[in-house]
């Protein structure tokens, strides 16, 4: 287990090793505090935000945390410990792919960020992008793609899900563009 990796309200041994291994894939985040937590999120299945405490607005000491939803709604569609683990990997290599987007901004340029998220479509778009990008350069492609591919045509989410994420989130096709072994 890595030191800075704290698991809260994380019961499945699957899930702390699916987390596990995205996080292995992130070694610039690993000198930070990242909390893996579960609780009920509302519309979406996982976020990942900074921690808003006294570390806040210093990067080096900055903690994050991903939040895995455990609401009633939610899971009679699927629960994460019952999804396929390179689902999983693929879920969270997206979500730390968000922390390193946040990892170099500064504190008043996350809560710009975090603004232009809430209010602007276009930011949300590119952020989400982003978050895949980062993924992607990390070796995370085809979890990636594995993860896409059981939301939109495997899972029994309701449509509303699935357009959300063809809105705001790279198709299978642009993550195959952007493939590690293609951009090198």
């Amino acid at each position: 287990m890595h030191p800075n990796v704290v698991f809260d309200n994380i019961h499945s041994s699957f899930i702390k090793q699916c987390f596990l291994t995205a996080h292995e894939g992130f070694p610039d985040l690993h000198e930070n505090k990242v909390i893996l937590s579960r609780k009920p999120l509302g519309k979406t299945n996982m976020q990942a935000q900074p921690v808003r405490n006294i570390h806040f607005f210093n990067k080096k000491k900055r903690a994050y945390q991903v939040t895995l939803s455990n609401d009633i709604e939610l899971e009679k569609y699927f629960k994460p410990e019952d999804l396929p683990e390179e689902v999983l990997v693929g879920w969270f290599a997206h979500e730390l792919g968000h922390v390193m987007d946040y990892f170099d901004r500064s504190g008043w340029n996350l809560i710009r960020f975090a603004v232009g998220y809430l209010l602007f479509e276009n930011h949300r778009i590119g952020t989400e992008r982003r978050a895949d990008v980062f993924a992607i350069k990390k070796g995370f492609a085809d979890y990636l793609v594995a993860t896409k591919q059981f939301i939109l045509d495997h899972s029994k989410l309701p449509e509303e899900y699935k357009q959300r994420i063809k809105k705001y989130y790279m198709t299978v096709e642009e993550v195959e563009e952007l493939r590690l072994d293609k951009v090198i």
